[in-house]
Parts: C-alpha cells; structure tokens; sequence
C-alpha cells in the first residue's frame, strides 16, 4: 500500500511542481510569457520519463488552451504577433509531445519486439530441452534393447546346444521367463484349451493382446485378471502344430510388436531346435537300425557283442547268442512275391522283439537271418527264449494272395565263455546249430 501512495505521489508532484514553477512565472513575469509559455513543454519530458500515457493528453489540451488565453490575458502591445508567437509555441508543443510519442513508441516496439525475440528463444530453448530428454529417453531405450537382444542372441545360442527336446522346451521357457520378467509364461503341447489356442491353431499366426479387457476380438469375460496383456505364439514341428507358447501379465499394455517378434524368432528357433535333434537322432538309427524291420543292423550287432563280451568277461556272467534263420523264405519271393518276403521278415522281427527283453539285443545279421544276444543268460534260459520265439511265429497265419501260409524259422544256440572266447567263434558256434537245426527238419531250436 505505501509502495502504490509513493508511486501515486510522484506520478503527480512532478507535474504539479512543473505547472506551479510555469505559473509563478508567468505570475512574476507577465510580459515574458511568450518565454515562460515554452517552458510548459517540460510535462512532456516528465511524462515521457515515467511513462505516462492518458495523463499526458490531458495536459496537452490544456496547455492548448492556455496558449490561447495567454495573448488575451498579457497583451500589452501588437495582440496579432503576441497571437502568432503563442500559436507557434502551441505548435512546438505539439510536435515536441508527437516526438516524445513516437520516441516512445519506438521504443516501446523495439521492447516488444526484443521480448517476442527473447520469448520465442525460451520457447525454442524450452523444445531442445524436450528433445534432448527424449533423446537420452530414446537412447537409453536403444541401449536397454541392444543389451536384451545380445542376452536374446546367447540365450538362443544355448537353446541350439540342447541335446533333446523336453530340454529345449525348458530352455525356451527359461529364456521367455528372464527377457519378460515378471509374466508368466508357459508352454502348452496337445490340443488347444481355451480362445486364444483355438484363435492361434485357426489362423496359423501368434496374437498380441494389449488389454483383454478392451480387445474387441475376444469374448467378454474369457480371461481373468492375471491376463489383463498377454501373447499366444504357436510352435511348430515340421510344418505341424505341436503347441502353444504363452506369457501373460496382470498389467495392460504389457507386451508390444516388438516382444511379439521376439518370442516368435525364439519359438521359431526352439522348433528348429527340435528339428535338428529329431533329425540327427532319426539319422544316428538310421545308421544301425535296419530300415525294414527296425531292428539293429549286421555292424551294430557286431559292437554290441564285443561291449557284452568285455561286460561278461569283467562280472563273470555268461551270456548267449542266439542265430535264427527264416524257413524256406526264398519260396514266399517267388511264390507271392517281393512285397509279401518283406511282410514275413516284418512279422519275423515283430516276433523276435516282443519276445526279448529290453537288456537284450536285437539285430537283422543280414537277408533273412537273425542275431540276438540275450544278456546274463545261461544256454538252457537262451534256449528257452529262443522256443519261445519259435513258438510265437509258427502261431502266427498270414494271407498271401488270398491263401493261407505260415512262417517257421530255425535257431541256434551258443554260450559264452563256456563254448567260445572271441565274437567269431561264438557266432559260428551259434551259426553251426541253427543249420543243424534246419537238417534236423527245420523249425526247431538247437542248443548243443
């Protein structure tokens, strides 16, 4: 309040005191009024000084109108110069008042315009300040990503070294639960359970929710809270659906485009995974299993009965072998042909594998003849094994060419180490009893 009566008071004492020094002047020195009278001009500078607008009109008017009055009220002498002489004072007054003005202006505009200059720079100080932010914003972003995607990459690095499928699930979820923290995530093999399966399974592609409980493609109420943001990917196995891979969050907005083609790259690479694992397996039993009958091939028969032969020998456990032969199996070929020889020696190795056990081994030697080697087993348990098998097969009917046939085979027995040492000598010894056996009549076992 005092601060406002001090500015009021100067505001009017400076005029004041101008018109009360003009006016006693003119009151001392009547006859020098044409002198005085410019004097007055001096309010303009006061004004101009402190800024004034509206006041300063006023006074100009009067100061007009006094220049009018005067002549009449001091003339003493020639009333038309004293007239001409105040009219021009009148007219300096004026020109100097609409100097001061447009000084004024001027400076007024040069102020504006210097504060619109200076605002637009804060503006513009104010935008770099913003996109700096966003900038450092966007890059430690870009850093965040380049460190998930190197962990992406290693991850998936170790996913390719799994040695069996169960593994690689394990390893793609583990990998799906650290680059997602805090979802869960969970990976789902058979048939489809609820929508988004089925929206997956039916379309081929994964699915991206944002918020389940705005998403126009899902029915209201078919996920609970726990699944407010969630992704369903499909994963594949040689072209064939063979599960659902999911992670889901309780917040919104959880997951983005970006996620998505991460989890979808490393599903992708699971599945290939499997692949890989399938194919080297299925190649390695290729390599010795026979790829008719599905038993083990000549070569590998020939490793296994070396390894049992250093097993037998460290524990001092016998074992046998076991040499069968199919009877007359030349006849079926040229009877009923090729494709019905390949049905009898299926049907032979059917046979021959559900009478084993799953210690003992299994081999096609080669044509139409059989080696097994039946693990911890005397001659006499051998050979029981071996009748059994017989037995089996001449039970079993066949139909070739809409008649009716039976298959025999003829075995023969040899122990280890109590009729040979060496992998040769057992293998003839077996050998010499199965054709025995086929001179003895055929479909029979010889075991001495």
């Amino acid at each position: 309040m005092n601060a406002i009566r001090t500015n009021v008071f100067a505001k009017v004492a400076g005029p004041t005191a101008i018109l009360a020094a003009v006016g006693w002047s003119l009151w001392m020195w009547p006859a020098h009024f044409l002198w005085v009278y410019p004097a007055s001009g001096s309010l303009f500078l006061w004004f101009s000084w402190t800024g004034e607008k509206e006041i300063k009109y006023i006074f100009l008017f009067l100061l007009t109108a006094a220049g009018f009055l005067l002549p009449r009220l001091f003339s003493q002498g020639d009333t038309l110069f004293l007239f001409a002489g105040t009219m021009a004072e009148v007219l300096g007054l004026w020109l100097l008042f609409f100097a001061l003005s447009s000084s004024e202006n001027s400076r007024k505009a040069a102020r504006e315009r210097l504060a619109a200059e200076e605002s637009a720079a804060g503006e513009r100080v104010k935008d770099l300040e913003d996109e700096l932010a966003r900038y450092r914003m966007h890059l430690d972003s870009t850093l965040a990503r380049i460190r998930d995607k190197g962990a992406l990459a290693e991850a998936v690095q170790d996913m390719g070294l799994a040695a069996a499928p169960d593994e690689v699930k394990a390893r793609l979820e583990t990998l799906l639960r650290n680059y997602f923290p805090g979802a869960a995530v969970e990976l789902r093999t058979g048939a489809p359970r609820d929508f988004a399966d089925n929206w997956v399974a039916e379309r081929k592609i994964p699915l991206l929710v944002r918020d389940s409980a705005t998403d126009s493609r899902l029915p209201r109420g078919s996920f609970g809270p726990a699944e407010r943001s969630l992704m369903a990917l499909p994963l594949h196995l040689f072209g064939r659906l063979v599960g659902f891979v999911r992670a889901s969050a309780p917040e919104p907005e959880r997951f983005r485009a970006e996620d998505l083609r991460g989890a979808e790259l490393a599903c992708t690479l699971a599945g290939v995974s499997m692949e890989n694992i399938y194919l080297f397996e299925k190649v390695n039993e290729l390599a010795i299993k026979d790829g008719l009958t599905g038993l083990y091939t000549h070569r590998a028969f020939q490793t296994r009965l070396q390894e049992e032969i250093l097993r037998a020998a460290r524990a001092k456990v016998p074992f046998c072998v076991v040499m069968a032969d199919i009877d007359h199996f030349k006849s079926y070929n040229d009877t009923f042909g090729h494709q019905a020889g390949d049905a009898v020696l299926k049907a032979v190795a059917e046979t021959v594998l559900s009478g084993v056990r799953d210690i003992d081994f299994a081999a096609r030697y080669g044509g139409e003849e059989f080696a097994l080697v039946i693990t911890g087993a005397g001659r006499e348990q051998a050979a029981a094994v071996a009748e059994k098998i017989r037995a089996a097969l001449e039970a079993r009917s066949f139909l070739f060419g809409g008649r009716p046939s039976r298959v025999t085979a003829s075995f023969g027995v040899a122990e280890f180490p109590a009729e040979a040492a060496a992998a040769g000598q057992l293998v003839r010894a077996a050998d010499e009893r199965m054709y025995r056996a086929k001179q003895g009549g055929r479909n029979r076992v010889v075991a001495a």
